[in-house]
């Protein structure tokens, strides 16, 4: 690759992409029940959800059989209509519960104790069944599918509760369903709405053969809750053994990421002696040197430099993982100030390859932490100059950026990126083949400095690129407003303009 080949691609054949602001996953903060009860709360939480949503469909259904119900045109085929009274009445019900559920899950605390989750969850098992006899009620309590229903209710416990849970579950179905038979059986409720008992079709007559109906399913339910549980039982007893291996892995790994940074940060100091004796010897403190000395010497400081640097990457992108690391002390800094002042520093290392850097800065309030501001305005910086052609330019242009943001856009006129390798740039250690080429001593972790320092800071990065081209990168965040400041320093409102 000839690095003086000027850029030639067009606006419009860009290349963009956007990290979002959202920061890092953080764990839940760990309830009275222990660490224990931070899967289980959170599973508990979407199964209640999950229960409502659920609802909404059966209430649906029963309303629109209701309706149906109510038409002169029921099929023959299905039988006798159900009595629509009634489904509807379920209906309404469980869309009124429904909707005090939702209510009472959006007031719910995400932090919430697992306690309280399982309460909730229980009291909608409760009802649902309840509005579920009354259902098998209306359409037939003795009809044959109308007690498979309960089922659901049975084996969806045994997934969401313990085995003791689920059995009361499985116990509250039978009660109430065997209640439901007993009553009308005994003539206290009336019997069948709209279908015949099927004892007179199986050879039972009068009441001893809904008893003995009634044992046998109660006995088909308790063997489902067995199996069910059983299996649910082994399934959570795999995943506790998972988890305790990954909780394992875990910790070797982050042992194994102490002792590096641990050698990592002992190597910073010798590499950072070898650079500044290899710049005395550079620059004569020892006597001339001969070409061949100057040769091996430059490569020397280059290498201990380039060490160096990627030492100093991999501690910050470490500090910036750390769960250990306390959240940054925010300021409100003038972006302006921060930007001048990491032009200045770089101005240096961009002269030696002739690369001049414009800049455009307009002063804007932000609220952050100077060191991380330094990480970000510095990796962006340096991208932008080492993947510049030599004798080319960067502009960099900060100020603010329309209501209540404020805006930092650096761009190059260098190799750029192709548009299949964009999205992965922010990766650790990742480096295209041109930039390895152009580059050598980069150490690919500039830009994950980057995105794990601007989703700390709620910004937005997005980046545009081309071969040939170059980059721009565009830094958003929220702006602190502060009018008194910026009449005292004598500088008008300008908006950001991103200048293409």
């Amino acid at each position: 690759m000839n690095d003086q080949t000027p850029p030639t691609a067009n606006d419009d054949q860009l290349a963009a992409y956007e990290l979002p602001p959202d920061r890092p996953d953080a764990l839940p903060a760990p309830d009275d029940a222990g660490q224990d009860a931070l899967p289980t709360r959170a599973l508990l939480r979407q199964h209640a959800v999950w229960f409502c949503q659920l609802r909404w469909i059966v209430a649906g259904v029963l309303a629109a059989v209701g309706l149906a119900a109510c038409l002169p045109a029921w099929p023959e085929w299905f039988g006798a209509p159900p009595p629509p009274a009634w489904l509807l009445a379920c209906a309404a019900a469980l869309a009124a519960v429904n909707i005090g559920y939702g209510f009472i899950l959006k007031r719910l605390p995400a932090n919430s104790q697992a306690g309280s989750v399982r309460a909730h969850l229980w009291c909608q098992v409760v009802v649902d069944l309840i509005v579920l006899t009354a259902v098998v009620h209306a359409v037939g309590g003795t009809v044959a599918y109308a007690p498979v229903a309960y089922l659901f209710h049975i084996v969806l416990a045994c997934i969401f509760f313990s085995p003791g849970e689920s059995l009361g579950v499985t116990a509250v179905s039978a009660v109430l369903f065997g209640s439901l038979v007993l009553f009308q059986t005994a003539g206290v409720l009336p019997g069948p709405g709209n279908l015949a008992a099927p004892s007179d079709a199986a050879g039972f007559s009068g009441g001893s053969g809904r008893l003995w109906q009634l044992g046998a399913l109660l006995a088909v339910w308790a063997v489902i809750w067995y199996l069910a549980s059983r299996l649910t039982a082994e399934l959570r007893q795999r995943t506790r053994e998972l988890a305790a291996v990954n909780l394992r892995l875990e910790a070797s790994s982050a042992e194994r990421t102490s002792h590096m940074l641990q050698t990592t940060h002992q190597l910073k100091a010798p590499f950072a002696a070898i650079h500044a004796n290899a710049q005395l010897l550079l620059n004569g403190y020892a006597g001339p040197l001969s070409e061949q000395a100057r040769a091996v010497i430059e490569k020397i400081a280059t290498r201990a430099q380039t060490l160096s640097r990627q030492i100093q990457e991999m501690l910050q992108l470490a500090n910036l993982r750390s769960r250990a690391q306390a959240e940054p002390s925010l300021k409100v800094f003038n972006l302006q100030e921060v930007v001048q002042r990491e032009v200045e520093r770089i101005g240096a290392q961009a002269a030696l390859r002739g690369v001049s850097l414009e800049t455009n800065l307009e002063p804007v309030l932000v609220r952050g932490s100077d060191d991380y501001l330094v990480m970000l305005i510095d990796n962006l910086l340096n991208n932008a100059v080492n993947y510049s052609y030599d004798g080319g330019w960067v502009e960099v242009r900060c100020g603010p950026g329309g209501p209540g943001m404020a805006c930092l856009a650096i761009r190059d006129h260098g190799i750029g990126i192709p548009a299949d390798k964009l999205p992965h740039v922010f990766e650790d250690y990742y480096r295209t083949t041109e930039a390895t080429r152009h580059n050598k001593s980069s150490t690919g972790l500039g830009l994950a400095i980057v995105r794990l320092v601007a989703r700390t800071l709620q910004a937005t990065v997005r980046i545009e690129s081309s071969p040939r081209w170059g980059t721009r990168v565009t830094l958003r965040m929220p702006a602190v407003p502060d009018d008194k400041s910026f009449a005292q320093q004598g500088v008008s409102h300008g908006v950001f303009v991103d200048r293409r």
